[in-house]
């Protein structure tokens, strides 16, 4: 262009300061796309909005750059601005004059001012801001192709979603189990929907009369779904393509199998197969309603499950094992391997931990496994993350109040974590609770009936709180849609030992062993309390036959430690009924021969077990062997859990040394403990009070034992239920109070009316008693 040189350029550039205005845009631009990323995750805006801001910036620019360079360009004569556009251009007035403007310039002039620049922008990000209240308002209202499925009425808020097979068209037959896990764990970070648990499907499978580990597929799936009211099925199916895979999902109406959302992801390879499952992931839960402030803020499920697809595969397999196949052995060996590949995998660490606290074993891989789960527990989801905290506060620290408090926390943000409910039931029952657990206990079989620990959870409660009618109310509706599991069988006997129906309790008891299955486990358990049971009768015989079948079951599953335990009970028979102390002591010395405590793993020695039958047989030093033994071999923070027991048996070795005042100290921190016994302490209470020769207290405490209503008083009454009435009448008979003592010693004659041989003495002198204090009668 005529009479423009570079040089003219440079001083234009100067008058514009162009460096300084395109420094002032980037500055404002820096802020704009700040507030804007601030906002977006604040506020829960879609993700396009920034890129779009980016994008009316980008264009922005170049209009801020030519209106700084139109505005600075050299002042024209006054004339020259006011010359008409069609007019011709006047001459140049002299040297060193600016040039007439042209056309052009009068133009450009006229719309690239910095007024209309503002207010274009403000414009366009209106615009900006107008679309993106038209998107978030559809969303919300369930309006469109973005609307939610729960503001559209499709889903309802805390709905249920089944999780169906994906179909598997690969090479890799494990591939499609690993990704259903994958996703189940991503979805379980959602708080507005929850995906069913496996054992829940496992559960339905048997009552639709089908195999717990049939092939889930989307047919069946829906079938289970519609039975138990659930509205939705996610499906799918995973495609190889050349090296890479093709995901696809698709959320379906059980009912109708209308497809609500269909998504569809690819992975480049196996390593990025986890990537796609988590684009997959949250999509779905986008469409589905969920916040996008709380998607964002979920970890991506390589950061929260592993990284290893094998590890991954492992533990999908021992989630099926455990849930549908209902294989411990299986499931925990398979999740031991699922570490060994991943050892920071975090959530197999947790299943594992629970697996066999569940089954009650194994105490050291218990407490290791917990331990990691809790130390990795940064690579865990928030739900998972404050299980992993409350097992390990309650399990492996001894800190209920903690583990409480981390249970009501994730329940504040997923009210329908039925896990969380459960068990922190189960927290407020140990600690007297009985309303708040029975309350936890009827939230969590709302949301989930086929559970037998969820109806253990009410009933358990239900029974500390005296209501029996209630208790078999919910036994019934077990048993209903519960048919042939074991645990139905045990609450039956729960709520007729309850209401002193032993005969009845003992046909229900009989009954587990065979519900389950030939299981080892339910052998030993049954067993056990069968011996209980009979030896509450005063049958020691046949205690003593169902404790040994208890123990071989032990045996079989490897578990000497329990093997040792039921010794300890045996001998307990000799010390308690027969008063033979050193009968008892051979058998355990015995039993120690055969299983050294050195060759059992340290926590899960029974010290505490056996430091208390020698401390009542009568040897207390060593009881304080085992227990200095106990000391060293288990750090303090891992004794912490055995609190309460370790007071109990201070209490006991108080009681052998006749130190009756410091023995009722200990006892009391015992009672005051949360022990999984809640009328152990108040019994032994009741017999230190009784030695001390404190006989108002004695009193005060047997009868407490004897009429407080506990779900699993069965098992410390085979040792204190006819002590204590036998008692009561002793002390209510030297009081002079012969009502009292009547009808004390009747109870132990209607309680040992059966008893073995060797006891009926003990009965007839209660018969004697009753006949010397009624002679009318």
């Amino acid at each position: 262009m005529a009479g423009f040189t570079p040089r003219s350029y440079w001083n234009t550039i100067r008058r514009a300061r162009l460096i300084r205005v395109l420094l002032v845009f980037l500055g404002a631009s820096f802020v704009v796309l700040e507030a804007v990323d601030i906002l977006t995750e604040q506020l829960g805006l879609p993700d396009w909005v920034f890129p779009g801001a980016l994008v009316l910036l980008l264009i922005g620019l170049p209009v801020v750059m030519a209106t700084a360079l139109v505005q600075a360009a050299p002042h024209e004569r006054r004339d020259a601005l006011s010359l008409d556009v069609g007019a011709p251009l006047p001459e140049m007035s002299g040297p060193g004059e600016p040039p007439a403007p042209t056309e052009t310039a009068i133009a450009a002039r006229r719309w690239l001012t910095w007024r209309k620049a503002i207010i274009g922008g403000v414009l366009a990000f209106a615009l900006l801001g107008v679309a993106v209240t038209g998107y978030m308002a559809m969303r919300v209202l369930g309006i469109g192709p973005v609307g939610s499925l729960v503001a559209a009425g499709a889903l309802d808020p805390g709905a249920r979603i089944m999780l169906a097979d994906f179909e598997n068209n690969t090479s890799d037959p494990l591939l499609g189990g690993a990704l259903v896990e994958a996703l189940r764990v991503d979805l379980a970070q959602s708080p507005l929907v929850s995906v069913v648990d496996p054992a829940f499907v496992s559960a339905v499978l048997r009552r639709m009369e089908r195999p717990a580990d049939a092939p889930l597929d989307e047919t069946l799936a829906r079938e289970a779904a519609v039975r138990e009211g659930i509205k939705a099925v996610l499906a799918g199916e995973i495609n190889s393509v050349g090296t890479g895979y093709v995901l696809s999902a698709r959320l379906v109406s059980a009912e109708t199998g209308e497809a609500f959302v269909s998504f569809r992801e690819t992975a480049k390879d196996s390593t990025a197969i986890i990537e796609a499952i988590d684009r997959l992931s949250k999509d779905l839960r986008e469409r589905i309603g969920e916040s996008l402030k709380t998607i964002r803020s979920s970890e991506p499920i390589e950061r929260v499950t592993t990284g290893s697809l094998e590890a991954l595969r492992k533990y999908s397999q021992a989630e099926r094992a455990l849930s549908y196949e209902g294989d411990s052995d299986k499931g925990i060996a398979l999740l031991e391997e699922a570490v060994s590949l991943d050892t920071t995998f975090a959530m197999a660490w947790r299943k594992l931990g629970v697996a066999l606290l569940n089954l009650g074993i194994e105490r050291t891989r218990q407490v290791e496994a917990l331990t990691k789960a809790f130390e990795y527990r940064a690579r865990l989801t928030d739900r998972e993350r404050y299980h992993a905290m409350a097992i390990y506060y309650w399990s492996v620290t001894g800190e209920a109040d903690e583990a409480m408090t981390a249970y009501r926390t994730l329940l504040d943000t997923y009210p329908n974590d039925t896990g969380a409910l459960n068990n922190l039931g189960l927290l407020y029952r140990l600690a007297g609770r009985y309303e708040q657990a029975e309350e936890m206990g009827h939230r969590a079989l709302a949301l989930d009936s086929l559970s037998g620990n969820h109806y253990f959870q009410v009933i358990s409660p239900q029974l500390n709180l005296g209501k029996l009618d209630e208790a078999a109310a919910t036994v019934e509706r077990m048993a209903e849609k519960l048919p042939g599991n074991p645990s139905v069988n045990l609450l039956l006997a729960a709520v007729a030992y309850a209401r002193e129906d032993y005969q009845t309790a003992q046909v229900e008891l009989a009954a587990m062993a065979e519900s389950g299955g030939g299981s080892a486990l339910w052998r030993a358990f049954s067993s056990q309390s069968l011996a209980s049971l009979s030896a509450t009768r005063g049958k020691l015989a046949r205690a003593e036959q169902h404790q040994r079948d208890a123990m071989a079951a032990n045996e079989e599953l490897g578990l000497p430690e329990q093997y040792l335990r039921g010794v300890v009970w045996l001998a307990g028979l000799e010390v308690w009924f027969r008063g033979s102390s050193e009968g008892g002591l051979r058998r355990v010395e015995a039993a120690l021969d055969r299983y050294p405590l050195d060759s059992i793993a340290p926590l899960n020695r029974p010290y505490l077990e056996l430091a208390r039958l020698y401390a009542r047989a009568g040897r207390p030093e060593d009881a304080r062997r085992l227990v200095s033994e106990y000391e060293e071999s288990i750090a303090p923070e891992l004794r912490r859990a055995d609190e309460p027991e370790f007071n109990a048996t201070r209490g006991a070795l108080s009681l052998a040394d006749g130190l009756y005042a410091d023995a009722i100290q200990q006892l009391r921190l015992y009672e005051a403990g949360n022990g999984f016994c809640v009328l152990c302490p108040v019994a032994e209470l009741g017999r230190a009070y009784d030695l001390a020769g404190e006989a108002d207290s004695a009193i005060a405490f047997y009868e407490r034992y004897v009429s407080t209503p506990d779900f699993a008083r069965m098992f410390p009454d085979a040792r204190h239920l006819a002590f204590a009435y036998e008692r009561l009448g002793a002390l209510y008979e030297e009081r002079g109070e012969a009502e009292k003592a009547v009808y004390y010693y009747g109870k132990l004659v209607e309680l040992w009316s059966d008893a073995d041989p060797e006891l009926q003495p003990r009965v007839e002198a209660a018969r004697r008693a009753i006949s010397a204090l009624s002679p009318d009668q």
